[in-house]
């Protein structure tokens, strides 16, 4: 872990607070100490004084008066000579005249009796005192004896001492004491530095831990020792760390979750905030309302843009954008004073709209449902933040894509009008000839009874065929109708269905052909289904073949297919009609169904081609068809075989 080189403010702090408290506590003890200590010289050189003052009291005793001026004055002199401090005496009578001084005139100094220290002298038998000299222009120490009894002195014995001379003497120890002073705060700022660092080190460790963790790096961790408060922090931080991670997972997590649902879904989500902004969007959305894949196709661009810059559709829009809430049927609406508070789930209901949209393909047919949601509420301007606690009003958008089942509800209505349609036209016929017939007289007009009722007899033949083929239709479409595959002799089923249909032909004067491959034996196929496809392939290609025509049925296997081909050189189908002829009921132009050939019962259902695309469907097959008006048809079914018929057909078993 890295810890930033440069001294913290609590470092800083405490050093100095630390060293201010601990040099101001060792100023005031040096200062006390010298002031000790300067009482003390005082003291001793007070006493010192004295001892000299006693001392010369001995020898001037018995001679303090004006006689022995001259003596006096010499032996102060010599004595102050004698010091190398400069020591003044003076010699002074009981009425203060100065009868004798080292270091002035006696003759011309005024009266003593007036100084303190030769007041306490007289009265105390010695006194001191420390003021200016004005006789010397110094400021002195005095220290004065008395010489004689209380009640009768004969004077006093002043020695004194310059200041000056007394701080010199005491410059030593001063110096001393001051460079211990020193040593000792430099001591006591290395201590305080020292301290300072032992006492900010954990701490500048938490927070260097804490930052990290403020700029998301879970992974650091503090290392706590002991058991006093910055470990307690320690621990605490650790706690909150882990705390943090574990929900921190937790919600990315729901994120991911989250994100792979809206990823995976097909349906199309938008939500969009109160104040008309994107929140949430889905790629399906996306594909959905920009298929041709702009720059607003990605759902990441969309999230707080406005909803008209990103959804195209002004349907859609109002729906996103609309403040008016949205109730289940038969609740109330809000009053004015009812709030902001967004409607509860059971109180919701949808506004729907089918919009078509078009697509790099063609187009898909949406449904569009919008629903009230509740969103949190986020600070403004802090995004990533931690919802705060209540909810704002949002509005959800679902996108389904409904075009398959539009596009069955549309079969299913074009289903019921055509086979209405198909089944009216021969029941109006019947009915017409079931009503002739009854009006005519049979004895005597026996031909036209028999003519209309052969009308009958073909009409209800259309009418059989048609429902049979309604029947087979719905049982394709039916889970009954499920590929049921077995092992089929192709050489035989190829025979059966040559044999079934060799006189047709030859009643059409078309050639008729079907013969398998030599080296194709068995197939997996479901025999029923088979016989239905080839059945309705080959009465087609016989109807539509004029007389002198060819109709073949070919078969190989490709892969790991069973591919059929049942070819004719007939009428063909136009190229815009192709991809319609597999559509139930649907039937081409006049010439191609039938209704203009001098046959009447060349005319189909309409359903020939829609059972063959079912039933090949029903065993996971493949059917395609190509044609040349004039040229004739092609349909190629494809039907995937199993394993075991493989080899069967490999092997030539």
């Amino acid at each position: 872990m890295r810890i930033p080189r440069k001294p913290s403010k609590l470092f800083r702090k405490l050093f100095l607070g630390y060293a201010v408290l601990t040099t101001s506590a060792l100023v005031v003890c040096v200062l006390l100490i010298l002031r000790e200590f300067e009482k003390f010289y005082a003291e001793e050189l007070t006493a010192h004084l004295q001892v000299q003052a006693i001392t010369l009291r001995s020898q001037v005793r018995g001679h303090l008066d004006s006689d022995h001026v001259e003596q006096l004055s010499r032996i102060a002199q010599e004595v102050g000579e004698n010091e190398a401090d400069s020591l003044r005496v003076t010699f002074i009578s009981a009425d203060g005249t100065v009868l004798g001084d080292s270091q002035a005139d006696a003759g011309q100094m005024e009266s003593h009796h007036d100084r303190v220290e030769i007041q306490d002298a007289l009265k105390n038998g010695w006194g001191t005192s420390t003021r200016w000299s004005g006789t010397v222009a110094r400021m002195l120490r005095y220290v004065a004896v008395r010489v004689g009894p209380p009640e009768n002195p004969e004077g006093v014995v002043r020695v004194a001492l310059g200041v000056k001379t007394i701080g010199t003497r005491t410059q030593s120890v001063r110096r001393i004491i001051w460079t211990i002073a020193v040593i000792a705060a430099l001591a006591t700022a290395a201590f305080a530095l020292g301290l300072a660092r032992l006492w900010t080190l954990p701490i500048r460790r938490i927070t260097a831990i804490a930052g990290r963790i403020s700029r998301g790096d879970l992974s650091a961790r503090a290392h706590v020792r002991g058991s006093d408060e910055i470990a307690r922090l320690a621990r605490s931080l650790n706690e909150m760390r882990d705390h943090l991670k574990a929900q921190l997972s937790t919600i990315d997590g729901q994120r991911q979750t989250l994100d792979a649902l809206l990823n995976q879904l097909r349906e199309g989500v938008i939500v969009a905030g109160p104040e008309g902004k994107i929140v949430l969007v889905n790629p399906a959305a996306a594909r959905l309302l920009h298929p041709e894949g702009d720059r607003h196709s990605s759902p990441e661009s969309w999230v707080g843009r406005p909803v008209e810059q990103c959804v195209p559709r002004h349907e859609l829009q109002r729906l996103l954008l609309s403040r008016e809430p949205v109730l289940a049927a038969g609740s109330d609406r809000p009053g004015p004073d009812s709030g902001p508070t967004p409607p509860s789930p059971a109180s919701r209901s949808v506004n729907e709209v089918r919009i078509e949209l078009p697509t790099v393909d063609g187009s898909v047919v949406v449904l569009a449902s919008a629903v009230d949601i509740a969103l949190p509420v986020t600070p403004a301007g802090e995004a990533g933040s931690l919802p705060e606690s209540g909810s704002r009003t949002g509005r959800m958008l679902a996108l389904v894509d409904i075009t398959e089942i539009a596009r069955t509800i549309q079969m299913k209505t074009d289903f019921v009008a055509n086979a209405s349609h198909e089944l009216r036209t021969p029941l109006s016929a019947v009915r017409g000839a079931v009503e002739t017939v009854l009006g005519i007289d049979l004895s005597a007009d026996a031909k036209s009874a028999k003519r209309f009722l052969e009308v009958i007899d073909r009409h209800s033949a259309r009418l059989e065929a048609l429902v049979a083929d309604l029947l087979t239709l719905s049982r394709l479409e039916s889970p009954a109708g499920a590929l049921k595959p077995t092992l089929v002799d192709w050489h035989r089923f190829c025979a059966e269905l040559g044999e079934k249909w060799a006189e047709v032909a030859r009643k059409k004067e078309v050639a008729w052909e079907c013969r398998p491959p030599p080296g194709l034996h068995e197939v997996a196929i479901d025999p029923r289904l088979a016989r239905v496809v080839l059945d309705n392939l080959v009465d087609n290609a016989i109807k539509f073949t004029s007389g002198g025509g060819h109709v073949t049925v070919s078969s190989r296997t490709g892969n790991s297919d069973l591919i059929i081909e049942v070819a004719d050189d007939g009428c063909g189908i136009p190229s815009e009609e192709q991809e319609r002829v597999f559509e139930r009921f649907y039937q081409v132009q006049t010439a191609r169904s039938g209704t203009g050939s001098t046959q009447p019962d060349t005319r189909g259902t309409g359903l020939g081609l829609a059972i063959v695309r079912h039933a090949v469907a029903a065993m996971r097959g493949t059917v395609t068809l190509a044609s040349k008006p004039g040229s004739g048809t092609r349909v190629t079914v494809t039907i995937p075989q199993p394993d075991r018929a493989r080899r069967r057909q490999s092997t030539g078993i």
